[in-house]
C-alpha cells in the first residue's frame, strides 16, 4: 500500500531540503513534479527512461542550488526543477541530432518519381550547387517534411524563424539555379 504523500508549500518543502529530509521531500517531487516532466520530455520525442534521467539530474541541481544556498526562496521549486529538465532535455536533443545525419547520398529518385537520367543528375547537380547547409535544410523541409522547430533542434538553429529565414533564402537561391539552366526549366514546365 502507498504512502499518502503530503502537499507541501514550497517554503515547507525547502526547509525539509535544508534539514536533509531527503526521503520525503524527494517522495513529494516524484510524486508531483517528476508526471509533468516525464510528460513533457516524451511529447518531445523522448522514451521514459530519459525523462527519468533528466528528471533525476534535475533534482540534483535543485539540491545543489538549495544546499549551496543559491536558490531564491520566492523560486517555484516545480518551475525550477521543470526549466532545468527542460534545458538538459533540449541538449540532449541537440547532441542526439549532431550525430544523426542524413544518407551520404540522398537521391530524388528515393522519392519514387520517375525521371530521365539527365533529368535526375541536373536536379542532384542544383541540389549540390546550393552547398551542404541548403540542401540538407531543404530536403529535411521539402522531402521529410519536417516542421521548423524539428529543423532547428536538429541542425542547430537558435529557433523556427531562423530555419525559415534560411529556408526561403535557399529556396530564392534554388529558383534562381533553375531559372538560369533553361534544360531544366523546360522539363519542370513540360512534365
Amino acid at each position: 500500500m502507498f504512502k499518502r504523500v503530503k502537499k507541501y508549500t514550497d517554503l515547507e518543502l525547502l526547509e525539509i531540503v535544508q534539514k536533509g529530509d531527503s526521503n520525503e521531500a524527494l517522495t513529494y517531487l516524484y510524486k508531483n513534479v517528476q508526471p509533468k516532466v516525464t510528460k513533457w520530455i516524451s511529447q518531445n520525442n523522448g522514451s521514459i527512461e530519459e525523462a527519468q534521467d533528466i528528471f533525476q539530474d534535475s533534482v540534483i541541481v535543485f539540491y545543489k542550488y538549495v544546499t549551496q544556498q543559491k536558490f531564491k526562496e520566492n523560486e517555484s521549486i516545480e518551475g525550477f526543477i521543470f526549466s532545468v529538465a527542460k534545458n538538459k532535455w533540449i541538449n540532449r536533443a541537440k547532441q542526439r541530432q549532431k550525430t544523426t545525419h542524413l544518407p551520404a547520398t540522398f537521391s530524388i529518385a528515393d522519392e519514387g518519381i520517375s525521371y530521365k537520367e539527365s533529368d535526375l543528375k541536373n536536379i542532384e547537380l542544383l541540389l549540390e550547387k546550393l552547398g551542404q547547409a541548403c540542401k540538407e535544410l531543404l530536403t529535411y523541409s521539402v522531402f521529410y517534411k519536417m516542421s521548423m522547430e524539428d529543423i532547428a533542434l536538429r541542425m542547430n538553429y537558435s529557433n523556427a524563424n531562423a530555419v525559415k529565414t534560411k529556408n526561403y533564402k535557399c529556396k530564392q537561391r534554388l529558383v534562381k539555379l533553375v531559372k538560369d539552366k533553361k534544360s531544366l526549366m523546360n522539363f519542370l514546365y513540360h512534365e
